[in-house]
Parts: structure tokens; C-alpha cells; sequence
């Protein structure tokens, strides 16, 4: 007795989805696992080796197909530099792996400009391809001087991770306000009711 064209479109159907099913297997098994990190704001961000990623008010470079991070080191207790700028790597912007310090605070000079629990902050770097180094501008206020002192930092390495080489700090627009104020702007206050 034969089948009835129900039934063999029923069979028809089985035989499509086992093999659309078995396809469907072989491509999920042919891609590779990649564990799906979470990022999750407010919460602690571990470096590679687990430790609480400090680079604060940084700026991210792109070289070689690799991110770089530079940042503030902070510590707890207060925003003077008392290490200097840290240096992160990472292939993905969420895996980062320690690469040190990249600008060391000065800690046997006192008259150095970068001297420990001056004001170091937000680090971007650049590479100059005239003289094939890497370029670190950074904001800077002497110690015990405030934003009074502000300058702007330099430093170079040959090595976009470090060690950077200290070179100088300068007033670019000495004796002029940085903002688009009028003097009546700038002297005003601002009352809070």
C-alpha cells in the first residue's frame, strides 16, 4: 500500500528540519566560544591580574592593532600624583593587562615640575612620526601652587608603554584666562537658594 501525499509531505518536512537542525549544529560547534564579558558601570574593573584598573582622566591610543590607556594613578586619599601616569593595554577596549607606569612622579627631586603630590592629570598621547617617539601631553599645577600654576606637561618615550622621559612644562597662554569668559563672567558668583 502506498503513502498518501500527506504523508509524504510530512516526511518531506522531517527529512528539511533534521537536516536545517544538523546544519544548524555544525555551525554553532564551527564557532569558537568566546567567554562574553559584562561591563558594568560603578562596579570595580579588574585589570589581568585582578587588580582594580587606576588610570583616571586618561586617554586611549590605537597602535599596532592594540588600545593603549593612559591614565592618573590616584590614590585614596588625595588627587596629588604620588606615582604618576599608568599604562594599560587591551585587544578588545575590555580586557586590559597592567603594562606599569609609564611617567614615574619624581621622588628624589624636589625641583622637579613632576615632583611627588604635584597635580598630574588627564594624560593623551600621540606618536610623531618625524621623530618616531611617542608624545605625552598631560594637564599639570605645581606642588602647593594650584590652578594658578597650571601648565601644560611633556614627555617622550620611544615605547608607546614607557618609560616616558620628563622634558618640560610651560604656560601656553600665560596671564590669559583659558575659557570664553567676559571679566564680568569670570568674577561673578553663583548664588544657591
Amino acid at each position: 500500500m502506498g503513502s498518501s501525499p500527506k504523508q509524504a509531505t510530512t516526511h518531506f518536512i522531517i527529512k528539511i528540519m533534521k537536516k536545517t537542525l544538523f546544519l544548524f549544529a555544525i555551525i554553532l560547534l564551527a564557532c569558537p566560544a568566546y567567554p562574553v564579558g559584562i561591563f558594568t558601570p560603578g562596579a570595580i574593573w579588574p585589570d589581568n591580574n585582578g587588580v582594580h584598573i587606576n588610570a583616571h582622566g586618561g586617554g586611549i591610543l590605537y597602535y599596532e592593532e592594540k588600545y593603549y590607556w593612559f591614565g592618573e594613578h590616584k590614590g585614596e586619599k588625595s588627587s596629588a600624583a604620588w606615582v604618576g601616569v599608568t599604562c594599560y593595554s587591551s585587544d578588545d577596549l575590555y580586557n586590559w593587562k597592567y603594562e606599569g607606569v609609564a611617567l614615574p612622579v619624581a621622588k628624589d627631586d624636589p625641583k622637579s615640575d613632576i615632583v611627588e603630590g604635584c597635580i598630574l592629570e588627564r594624560p593623551k598621547v600621540i606618536y610623531n612620526k618625524k621623530t618616531k617617539q611617542f608624545v605625552m601631553f598631560f594637564h599639570l599645577e605645581l606642588k602647593g601652587k594650584g590652578y594658578e600654576a597650571a601648565r601644560v606637561g611633556l614627555a617622550v618615550s620611544d615605547k608607546i608603554a614607557g618609560p616616558y622621559t620628563y622634558v618640560k612644562s610651560y604656560r601656553p597662554c600665560a596671564g590669559y584666562w583659558p575659557m570664553n569668559m567676559t571679566e564680568e563672567q569670570r568674577n561673578a558668583t553663583a548664588k544657591v537658594s
